[in-house]
């Protein structure tokens, strides 16, 4: 299953961990199942990471909707 993430990002999530907000810094980071790969997607500020996450989420709640 494959997730877009802005106009360029996509990544597959048969490999993801986890997906959260850093708690040092405004980015969302992107923890792969090895653990040491991490992606982190970069914002200028906090409030542009929250509303970035949010609609991740929602994202993924339409697809595990859409599946059931």
């Amino acid at each position: 299953m494959w997730l877009k993430l802005g106009d360029t990002e996509v990544i597959n999530l048969d490999y993801i961990s986890s997906i959260k907000k850093s708690p040092n810094k405004p980015s969302i980071e992107i923890i792969y199942h090895d653990l040491t790969n991490v992606k982190a997607l970069n914002f200028p500020g906090e409030e542009e990471r929250d509303k970035a996450f949010s609609a991740i989420l929602e994202n993924l709640s339409r697809m595990r909707l859409f599946f059931q």
